[in-house]
Parts: structure tokens; sequence; C-alpha cells
């Protein structure tokens, strides 16, 4: 998979952009403040349909315009084909996708075209942050793999929502309350299938990153990662189960719920744990212990989506090399060298430009401008 060229429109401080990337590494130089992230975060955008930021998709559309483009054209090795991507969003709020010149109706649907996995210092919420940010993680990289996830995690929260405001209704207005169990048969479908896939995506990933853990620390330490449901105590990827169990917890708290007004159980209220040596990572971990599982679970996602598509995804690499060590940073780059990753790096100086690696072309990134190229 190469990105080969991208097109920016009135993208935060891009107001005009195109620029070929080179197949190998594009490193992106500049001070704070410049535009680097803003222009990996078009590239994520391009692929995911979002932004890995917290920003509103309003806020990304320059101030002084009424629209933002993002164009990209790609290549699938897999497929021996080529891929024109086209995202159009304006202050009105509609967001317009084109694949190849054909309109698509959801944003779902860009997903398994460009696949990206992005590492950056804010990555460090995965593991520091609420369970919410563990979630949009976990979810994040499930709706890359598999085309279907992205619209049941939409259905879920719609379910979700109507079954809460009817638990309200229930509560304060006396509705009758055999109208919930179609909105728990709803919530029990959908709901077990997310927390399905979830369970079956940390089976797959989770050994690849212990496994780059071991080879990071030299074997001291151990890392694991465990997926904590409000609905199974052990982890099963047997629909039937999770669906029994769902049933049965509604059913023993339905009082408590209409009570609270609120969905107590689900995918919703579900947490990623992660381990090192069989102590909390959050609570007991350093930070550069949590920087290297988390560096362990990035270079593990490469493999995971090699597995899943017999080609590697785009890395993202936000100013994330002055925070590694010698030691972590040759690791990635050897991950990078070994496997011909196409990859985009930012950082604030040129001390990027003595990393290890041929191939390598560099930008400049001024006040909204990529200045040129130079080959390495």
């Amino acid at each position: 998979m190469i990105l080969k060229d991208v097109i920016l429109e009135n993208y935060r401080n891009y107001l005009n952009l195109e620029i070929e990337l080179d197949n190998n590494i594009n490193l992106f130089i500049g001070e704070n403040a410049q535009g680097k992230t803003n222009f990996i975060e078009a590239v994520h955008y391009l692929a995911t349909g979002r932004t890995f930021r917290s920003n509103k998709d309003l806020e990304i559309i320059n101030w002084e315009k009424n629209y933002f483009r993002i164009k990209g054209k790609l290549i699938k090795k897999n497929l021996n084909r080529e891929f024109l991507l086209d995202i159009y969003y304006d202050r009105q709020g509609n967001k317009k996708v084109k694949i190849n010149g054909v309109k698509y109706k959801k944003i779902s649907d860009l997903f398994g075209y460009l696949q990206v996995v992005i590492f950056s210092p804010d990555d460090l919420n995965i593991i520091k942050g609420s369970p919410a940010e563990r979630r949009k993680y976990i979810d994040l990289e499930i709706c890359q793999l598999i085309s279907t996830y992205y619209n049941t995690l939409s259905t879920y929260n719609k379910v979700l929502q109507q079954r809460n405001n009817l638990l309200k209704e229930i509560r304060d207005n006396n509705q009758k309350i055999d109208i919930l169990e179609v909105w728990d048969e709803q919530l029990v479908k959908y709901g077990s299938i997310i927390i399905k896939n979830r369970i079956e995506f940390l089976s797959k990933v989770v050994p690849l990153a212990r496994r780059n853990q071991d080879e990071i620390t030299n074997g001291k330490e151990k890392l694991d990662i465990t997926y904590n449901s409000s609905i199974i105590s052990t982890p099963t990827v047997e629909i039937r189960t999770i669906e029994k169990n769902f049933i049965d917890k509604i059913k023993q708290n339905k009082n408590n719920e209409i009570k609270k007004a609120i969905t107590l159980f689900g995918p919703h209220r579900d947490d990623i744990i992660f381990y090192i040596e069989g102590k909390d990572l959050k609570t007991f971990g350093s930070q550069g212990q949590q920087r290297t599982a988390i560096l362990s679970l990035k270079m593990a996602e490469l493999n995971l989506f090699y597995y899943n598509n017999e080609e590697y995804p785009l890395l993202l690499l936000d100013d994330v090399m002055s925070e590694l060590d010698d030691y972590r940073r040759e690791f990635l780059m050897k991950v990078i060298r070994n496997n011909n990753i196409q990859t985009l790096i930012t950082g604030a100086n040129a001390e990027l430009l003595d990393i290890n690696i041929e191939n390598k072309e560099v930008f400049n990134v001024v006040n909204g401008t990529i200045k040129g190229s130079r080959r390495f």
C-alpha cells in the first residue's frame, strides 16, 4: 500500500497544498505550530474520515474559508489497482466522499482503502486516559480491519440512546415497561458483536505486542493486555455465550437501570487493561514503560494489518522520535527498514536526518507550506 500524493484545500493552515510522497521514508521538519501535525492529521482523515484529535470537523476548516477538501492517490499492491480518495466537508455540515469519482453515502465506505497506524505522544492516553479513550482506540483499529464494524457501532450507539431515553420515560412518566424488550433485543444483538470483535482483535494483536515488548526490554518486562467486560467474566468469542450473559445482566438489573435511567451494562462500559509483570500499567508503570508498551502495540498493529491484507499500512509517526531513547528508536527503524513500510515522520529539528535508513526524503514545513524536498 503506497500513498502517492496528497492534495489539501483549506485544511487548517493549508490553503492549497499538493505534495508527492516517497514510497519509503518521508521526513517533515519544521518548528512548532507550522503545520506538521496538521498534515499527518489530514492523511489520517483521508483513511478514516475523522480526526485523531478531539476537535470537531467544523474546526478543521480554515477560518477564512467555507469548506475543506482532501484528496489522495493510493496504490494497493495486493490488488494492483490505483484509487483516488476525495473527502469534502463544508460549514453546513455536508460531508461527501468519492472513491475513483464515485460518490458514496457513508463515511464508513472509506475504511479498507487507505489503512494507517499512527503513533504520537498523545497515544500515552490509551494507557493513562479514561476507558472511553481505550474504547475509541480499539474501535477505530477494528473499523479499519472489518468493513461492517463502523455500522455496527453506529447502530449500537443509536439503540443505546433510545433505550436510555425510554428508561427515563418509564421512570418519570410511567411509560409501559413492555416496550423496553424491543430495545433490549437490539442492544444485545449489536453489543454482543462489538464485544466479540474487540476480544478477537486483542487475541490477535496481544501476542504480537508481547513479542515486541520482550525484544525491546531484553525479556525484562512481560506485557499483557486484557479485555475487562461488564458482560462476561472470561473472554470468549462465542457469540451465543456473550448474548446469553448480556440478556441475563439486563434481566437481573432492569429495576436498577430504570431507577437510574441509564444502561449499566454493555460494550459502552467496558475497558482494556494494560499490565507489566502482572501490575496495572496505568497505576504502577513509569512513563517510559507506558511508552514502550504503546510502541510494542503499534508495531504489533503493523503485523496484524499485514497478516490480514498481505500488505503493510501507512505508518504515521508524529513527533515521537525525540520521545524515544536510542535503543527504542533503532527498534522502530529496524521494523520500518526490514519491511519497506511507507512512513511519514514529523519532527522539530534536523536530528531526524541521522536516522539509520536509506531512501528517505526530507520536506521543510513552514507556516502552512511544505517546501520542496531533499533526497538522502
